[in-house]
């Protein structure tokens, strides 16, 4: 996945998770935006932060799967959105009481998706740098005043975050797999080590 490839699809992903944030999670008052300008109860840097996040997902999968992974098709990307996006859903639907429960369910969702991996290690690998990279990134702009979530567990998020994330992972895999398999013999990544 080249540059200029992960940064239309960041795109497409900040313009998605931005309607997903506001119809699962502003909507159903599992969190509220506290910083303005707003737009339909989000700050209007929502967008951006999804955008950036977006960069680092598919950053960092492409730089820890291997160039040689075997093509998939676009049926599996669109199975990994919709498990992440009806997970997300439901988030927004749970009842606070039962953000263990959920997390727990999310987990054990998510080993048995990475026992059907090709890849397993490197699904664990990245899974678990995206989940601690957006769980601390999100609890530090909550830390900001950003947003809050109504019912927090740990470091101002809920539980069902961390799982949440491990799934997105799974999606920006797939993403940069589906790309890379399209792309034209010999060519590779564009990844330039940070200086």
């Amino acid at each position: 996945m080249k540059n200029r490839q992960l940064v239309v699809v960041a795109g497409l992903f900040a313009i998605f998770l931005t309607a997903c944030d506001s119809l699962f999670h502003v909507r159903t008052d599992t969190l509220v935006y506290h910083w303005d300008p707003q737009v339909a109860g989000q700050t209007v840097i929502v967008p951006v932060t999804f955008f950036l996040a977006g960069v680092a997902m598919l950053d960092t999968s492409r730089r820890v799967q291997p160039q040689a992974v075997r093509p998939i098709n676009v049926r599996r990307v669109l199975a990994s959105l919709g498990v992440v996006t009806g997970a997300y859903l439901i988030s927004g639907l749970l009842d606070p009481g039962l953000a263990w429960a959920y997390a727990l369910v999310l987990l054990v969702a998510w080993g048995v998706r990475v026992v059907l991996r090709d890849e397993r290690a490197i699904a664990v690998v990245a899974g678990i740098v995206i989940a601690t990279g957006g769980v601390l990134a999100e609890a530090a702009l909550s830390a900001a005043g950003e947003f809050d979530y109504l019912a927090p567990d740990l470091l101002g998020v809920p539980w069902w975050l961390f799982p949440l994330y491990l799934h997105g992972a799974f999606v920006a895999a797939d993403i940069v797999a589906f790309v890379r398999s399209r792309a034209p013999t010999g060519a590779t990544d564009v990844v330039r080590p940070a200086p």
